[in-house]
């Protein structure tokens, strides 16, 4: 069995998928890892450069594009991996990542969750640690309302930009760019909700893990790139219609507490070693 199942999934994006597969082959070092690619039906040069210059790769490809949620988990059933990372395609993985993930949850058994350091493309800091949203903080976060109240106390405390993003620390979720589970947490939350096609998707599947009490972190000495901030959305745009359906899939499904307040399950405290563990067992 492998150490790490590695997945992505990509859709038009060949010149992404080329470089975060890159950065995996340069990285990976002697990590036991297979790599695993589900095509959406992108119908153009994607498969073909995968062919040729990633041999390696376990190439799956769709006739359709069916969602986020749906080729995810086509990656959990392809995956045979100890730990499960999902990689988005704009991302690179930076040296050292991947193996540090794995170490620290060898290291960690109470953990079933975790995540790395996201930057930006010019090395700057991504806020991707977040507590489960209420709904205020979507109408905030999600659109140009956060541009006019950046000093908010309100809005700082739901993007933890106050926080020393340098210590590791239980989290609630974190974004789905880059986001690592023991295999075994899908055997006790369930696939990813199919009913997301795009977005709210990885926030779902950190909430359910939250309720049968299994601990996320967040794991700042791996560090990865993500090219892409997670999308505001202004009032009209082509994803309009996408965008809300999985809001009001995650309010009916997943919320609960007060309108204005998230609702903070994982605590946000700092790790500690003699934590009891949660961890579901692993299959015989």
């Amino acid at each position: 069995m492998p150490d790490l199942s590695i997945g992505l999934l990509t859709y038009k994006s060949p010149d992404l998928l080329d470089n975060v597969l890159t950065s995996i082959a340069e990285t990976r070092g002697d990590l036991d890892a297979e790599v695993i690619v589900i095509d959406n039906a992108s119908n153009d040069r994607t498969v073909d450069m995968v062919h040729e210059k990633f041999p390696w790769v376990k190439l799956v490809c769709n006739d359709q594009n069916r969602g986020v949620a749906v080729g995810r988990n086509q990656i959990l059933r392809e995956a045979t991996g100890r730990y499960i990372i999902f990689l988005d395609c704009d991302t690179k993985v930076l040296p050292g990542a991947l193996q540090t993930l794995v170490e620290t949850m060898d290291a960690r058994p109470e953990i079933s969750c975790c995540g790395p350091k996201l930057l930006y493309g010019d090395g700057t800091l991504q806020l991707s640690c977040r507590p489960f949203p209420a709904p205020l903080n979507i109408a905030i976060e999600g659109t140009f309302l956060r541009d006019w109240f950046p000093n908010s106390g309100y809005v700082k405390n739901y993007t933890l930009e106050d926080w020393d993003h340098n210590d590791i620390r239980e989290v609630d979720w974190m974004y789905g760019a880059a986001m690592m589970f023991r295999r075994e947490v899908f055997d006790v939350v369930g696939d990813f909700d199919e009913g997301f096609f795009y977005q709210y998707e990885d926030i779902d599947i950190f909430f359910r893990a939250a309720q049968h009490g299994l601990k996320t972190i967040y794991i700042p000495q791996a560090e990865i790139i993500h090219y892409y901030e997670r999308e505001r959305k202004a009032l009209f745009h082509n994803k309009i219609h996408i965008h809300i359906r999985s809001i009001l899939r995650y309010l009916r499904k997943d919320y609960y507490g007060r309108f204005w307040r998230s609702r903070r399950v994982g605590g946000g405290h700092a790790v500690n070693s003699n934590d009891q563990p949660r961890v579901p067992q692993a299959r015989p």
